[in-house]
């Protein structure tokens, strides 16, 4: 029966490409939305959806064992923005959660289809995901400041929004804004944070000891007067301005430098990429063998839950 399964991928704005099915099954997450179909009653459907892939590079067909493959990997992580995150299999059991399969020998087959995802995804994350480093600047940023009890962020703009997400949580978070708007839909997402005007003089720090993380293009001789107002003492800085180079952040305390961070994701890519294709060969491993425990059902399965 696997060869009846059919998965249509849509990705960004090709998800409201396909409208809802009847008694359809889909899985919705941030990234994607993907459609469980069943070859024999969509075939039509099928057939025209991937006449229209020519036409649209964020949709997708993925049919039989392929459909597997595909669905291991998003199961995984392997196709996220984040490689080998874990949000997206917590999506998938709340989707499993939820989904109504139909009461019949297909509604059967998709139930243990779910489950054997579940394993053969557990046991990919298991064998080859875990632990897999630092992929971002958020997260190298939250490993350089792991411990300390604050957080200041120089910038309410794009790059303080990349890193916010990797500190709420973990520590407490300052945000020193000059553009109000900016700092206020970052408020509006992350309340959690605190609010500072940028200013010359102390920002009346309750902590002995903070990490400061500047994200905003400022010269490095503000930087420094700025920081020597501050009762905090800084253990250490990120600079991620395009300037580090050029115009040097001299602080008594260690400064990582924006091409320091370069270095560490390409390092961290690299090593990551061999991970990925341990992960991808023990995926084609388990679609083999998938597709093998099928053949042993030749009644299809519906065995399964008899």
């Amino acid at each position: 029966m696997i060869d009846q399964l059919v998965i249509i991928n849509l990705r960004h704005e090709a998800r409201d490409k396909v409208s809802a099915l009847l008694n359809g099954i889909e899985w919705q997450t941030c990234l994607r939305r993907i459609l469980f179909l069943n070859l024999n009653d969509n075939r039509a459907m099928v057939e025209a959806i991937e006449s229209d892939q020519v036409s649209h590079a964020n949709l997708e067909v993925f049919r039989g064992q392929e459909a597997y493959g595909f669905l291991l990997e998003v199961i995984c992580g392997l196709n996220s923005p984040i490689v080998g995150e874990t949000a997206v299999m917590g999506q998938f059991k709340e989707f499993l959660l939820n989904a109504k399969f139909p009461n019949n020998s297909w509604g059967n087959f998709l139930r243990q289809l779910a489950t054997n995802l579940m394993i053969d995804a557990k046991r990919v994350r298991h064998d080859h995901l875990q632990g897999i480093g630092s992929q971002s600047y958020g997260s190298l940023a939250r490993q350089y400041v792991k411990g300390l009890p604050v957080v200041g962020i120089l910038g309410a703009g794009k790059l303080a929004r990349e890193i916010l997400p990797w500190l709420i949580g973990k520590t407490k978070v300052r945000v020193f804004y000059r553009n109000l708007e900016h700092a206020q839909d970052l408020l509006k997402e992350y309340p959690e944070i605190e609010l500072v005007q940028y200013s010359d003089g102390d920002a009346g720090w309750q902590d002995d000891q903070a990490g400061l993380v500047i994200a905003a293009p400022l010269q490095a001789a503000q930087v420094i007067n700025w920081a020597r107002q501050q009762a905090a003492g800084f253990a250490v800085s990120l600079d991620l301005r395009g300037e580090a180079e050029t115009d040097p952040l001299l602080m008594d305390t260690p400064v990582i430098k924006l091409h320091e961070l370069f270095a560490a994701l390409r390092a961290e890519r690299e090593r990551l990429q061999s991970h990925v294709a341990t992960a991808r060969a023990e995926i084609k491993q388990l679609v083999r063998r998938q597709s093998q425990l099928a053949q042993f059902r030749p009644f299809g399965w519906e065995d399964l839950c008899a």
